[in-house]
């Protein structure tokens, strides 16, 4: 009986010592989440806020610009493509008005050797374009990149 009595004991004092030991945990642990988070710097959630308005309003602005861009492009590769069938459907049409005359075949040649170089213009202005685009964009993005930067380190300080 001495030994029933001594268990029963035990695992109350077991149980007592969880009790204080859980209790120390989370007196300790909340102890120590108020001390780091007293050193973390404070931020003001409007300056938070509006740095986010700021950065969403550079984004959309970029996607504008892209937007422009594509429409630009998208126009003239029309154009281009318009007016190079022109080009050819008239050339076509007087090599077909006497398709044995040399002269038609070589003005044919030479306007489709023109409309190839005429080709490799318009890609090289198309190219020109869409890299300028990429820089822009690229760069308002950056610009409010380094703002934000800018700004969280002046709204953001420590208090010890």
């Amino acid at each position: 009986m001495e030994h029933k009595k001594m268990a029963g004991t035990s695992k109350q004092d077991n149980k007592s010592h969880k009790k204080q030991t859980t209790e120390k945990t989370d007196y300790s642990a909340s102890d120590t989440f108020k001390k780091i988070s007293d050193k973390m710097p404070k931020i003001d959630r409007e300056k938070l806020i509006s740095h986010h308005k700021k950065n969403l309003e550079a984004l959309s602005d970029a996607q504008k610009m892209a937007v422009e861009v594509i429409k630009n492009i998208a126009q003239l590769q029309t154009q281009f493509v318009r007016q190079t069938f022109e080009e050819m459907h008239t050339s076509m049409k007087e090599v077909m008005q006497n398709p044995r005359s040399k002269e038609k075949l070589t003005a044919h040649a030479d306007n489709v050797k023109k409309t190839l170089f005429k080709a490799v213009d318009h890609h090289a202005n198309i190219s020109e374009i869409v890299l300028k685009s990429h820089k822009d964009v690229y760069s308002l993005v950056q610009d409010r990149f380094k703002d934000g930067v800018e700004s969280l380190k002046k709204n953001s300080s420590p208090t010890h």
